[in-house]
């Protein structure tokens, strides 16, 4: 039960349930790079490199490559299952408001008083329905994510990257013509990564804003300090994210099934507005598990090398791409909200 709840509140967004302030300095970055830091980043290579030696292994010895190469045939039902739960998502929207009298963007803490964007929502929803709309739905998601970059700021927006991907998505999924569907794909599952690779910087930057929550559950900690378990939660969120975007072998769709569950255990934690926030994204999860990677992926894959050599490629990148993000968490928030 314990890990269980460790998972759900790693996973949480403690911005729809906790106090925060995208205006507030972040934790300084030399008091964020010490020795528990450390450890946790060595910590997260070696499971890291274990991962990518088993998937690279499984992908050339062929673990169920006919099934996989079957699976991945299946666009037109992942297109089915994300306009189907980006018209839930969306009705969903405008029926919190009904309820509630609170309407929001496209994530809870994006609160509007805006009246017609509820409406818009669930206009949106309801072309989300029929095939030959969505396009007008992807546009519609644009508007809604500039629209919340006028009122809170790109920096804090750049948690929600994974809704350009949508806009982009449903924008492009009725061109028969060419590659756009299968680009459509490749953005989206690359904003989904991205926005959760971004998320876990918040860990380190911002541990404070979950200090409340857990207060209010501490058996999550496991014995563990507050301060520790924020490191800990960042690693593995990071770690999780990248291995989804590197992964080319069916153990990328365990991992993509795994993540889903946690999502889903977080919302008998944590309730409907989670279950709301998160809908979206649970279902690019299951379509990443149902469908598999895009064929994109491939440029991932080192075919004259040993898998040794392909471990350690990857690893380079995850090097890259965690001081690269960590550089750019800190950087853009400098520039953004200077003094």
């Amino acid at each position: 039960m314990a890990q269980m709840e460790i998972t759900t509140l790693i996973f949480a967004h403690v911005k729809w349930f906790a106090p925060f302030d995208v205006n507030a300095m972040p934790k300084p970055i030399g008091e964020v790079l010490n020795g528990q830091f450390v450890k946790f980043f060595l910590g997260s290579v070696v499971a890291v490199s274990a991962f990518f030696w088993a998937d690279r292994t499984a992908y050339r010895r062929g673990l169920l490559r006919a099934l996989d190469a079957r699976l991945k045939r299946l666009d037109d039902l992942s297109v089915l299952i994300l306009r189907l739960s980006v018209a839930i998502f969306l009705i969903s929207l405008w029926v919190w408001y009904q309820a509630t009298g609170t309407a929001f963007y496209i994530t809870p803490e994006l609160k509007t008083h805006s009246a017609y964007v509820p409406w818009l929502q669930l206009a949106l929803g309801f072309c989300a329905l029929f095939r030959r709309s969505l396009p007008a739905v992807g546009l519609g998601i644009f508007a809604l994510f500039g629209l919340a970059v006028r009122d809170y700021g790109l920096f804090h927006l750049l948690d929600y990257m994974i809704f350009v991907g949508l806009g982009y998505f449903f924008t492009v999924a009725t061109v028969k013509r060419g590659k756009w569907r299968q680009s459509g794909f490749v953005v989206l599952f690359s904003a989904t990564g991205i926005t959760l690779l971004w998320a876990a910087m918040e860990k380190f930057a911002y541990p404070e804003w979950s200090y409340a929550m857990l207060r209010s559950h501490p058996d999550m900690l496991m014995g563990l300090q507050p301060e520790t378990f924020m490191v800990l939660a960042g690693f593995v969120e990071f770690g999780v994210a990248f291995i989804l975007l590197g992964a080319v072998s069916i153990a990328g769709r365990v991992v993509a099934m795994v993540f889903q569950a946690i999502f889903l255990l977080a919302i008998f934690e944590f309730g409907l507005l989670d279950a709301i926030g998160h809908l979206m994204i649970i279902a690019i999860l299951f379509v990443l598990f149902m469908r598999g990677p895009t064929s994109a992926r491939e440029i991932l894959v080192l075919r004259e090398k040993s898998v040794a050599m392909e471990m350690y490629f990857m690893m380079g990148l995850y090097f890259l791409a965690f001081v690269m993000i960590f550089i750019g968490y800190y950087g853009l928030h400098s520039v953004l909200h200077r003094a």
